[in-house]
């Protein structure tokens, strides 16, 4: 199974994720939201299999660290390779959760080559968040049957 779990920015598919499958034998990575005084500061990576957790992203002017930067945020160089191991060590596990195919990955960088990787196995179950507008990239990116979650 292949199952697309698809929303706006901010409607809560990666913590939903993260509640649903945090106590279940499955692989992956979620990156959940960090506040800081009711403040969105950023996302953490907790890898789904060990509940390992890195520091993911930073909004841009309050990363005190170098990575690679997006529209609103710095991601992490050691958040982004502790993401990409997680995901090839959830190849041992039947179910993967995979957070998120963004704007990086449609421009085939980020979690791309590790997403492509655990796509191309039929025997495993995925679920991959992406949000609403970049629903169409990823079936250019990954022609393949994903049935669809929508959330509001």
């Amino acid at each position: 199974m292949r199952l697309l779990l698809v929303g706006k920015k901010g409607s809560g598919k990666s913590s939903l994720l993260y509640e649903l499958f945090k106590n279940c034998d499955c692989g992956g990575i979620v990156c959940i939201p960090v506040f800081e005084e009711g403040r969105l500061i950023g996302k953490d990576a907790i890898n789904m299999a060990s509940g390992e957790r890195r520091i993911f992203c930073r909004v841009k002017g309050l990363a005190d660290f170098e990575g690679t930067e997006t529209k609103n945020y710095i991601i992490s160089r050691e958040g982004m390779d502790f993401a990409i191991a997680s995901l090839k060590k959830a190849m041992e596990k039947n179910l993967i959760i995979i957070d998120e195919f963004g704007v990086l990955e449609a421009r085939e960088q980020g979690l791309f080559d590790a997403m492509k990787e655990i796509l191309k196995r039929e025997d495993k179950d995925v679920i991959l968040v992406v949000r609403e507008e970049l629903e169409e990239k990823i079936g250019e990116k990954f022609p393949y049957d994903f049935k669809r979650i929508y959330m509001g």
